[in-house]
């Protein structure tokens, strides 16, 4: 469980380091420049791994659900989003709202598919997370 969690910390500051890189090249290139490099870049990487590392051919799309392929689409959003809003709001808040963004969606899909059992934690966590959103308007 420890080494999971410690995984989901490094993927976190992973994001918050991809997302300010990306920040910077949203602010000389432009947001959809600077999402196509990230997603070129992405997709190759991915690519040489699987062909390395699984010994497995490259599924066809025909054989992938239509909606799976809805994934990629809102990723690709959000890293058009993410490298517009970073460099205007800082990295602070845009994690922050980010993750907020992301718990609120997670409560309502874990309800529509009934997941998870409702619990006040849930909301008071969200709760935080948007007072932090708050308490970082302050800088002194």
């Amino acid at each position: 469980m420890l080494g999971a969690v410690l995984i989901a910390l490094a993927g976190g500051a992973a994001v918050g380091m991809s997302r300010s890189i990306n920040g910077r090249l949203t602010m000389d290139r432009g947001a959809f420049t600077a999402s196509a490099w990230n997603h070129w870049i992405g997709f190759l990487l991915l690519t040489v791994y699987v062909l390395l590392f699984h010994r497995i051919g490259l599924p066809l799309l025909a054989d992938v659900p239509v909606f799976y392929l809805t994934g990629g689409v809102i990723g690709a959003c959000f890293v058009v989003i993410s490298s517009y809003v970073f460099p205007r709001i800082g990295a602070a808040r845009s994690g922050l709202l980010i993750i907020g963004g992301q718990m609120i969606t997670g409560l309502l899909i874990d309800l529509a598919r009934g997941t998870a059992e409702f619990h006040i934690g849930q909301p008071a966590g969200v709760a935080l997370i948007l007072l932090g959103i708050y308490l970082t308007r302050y800088t002194r």
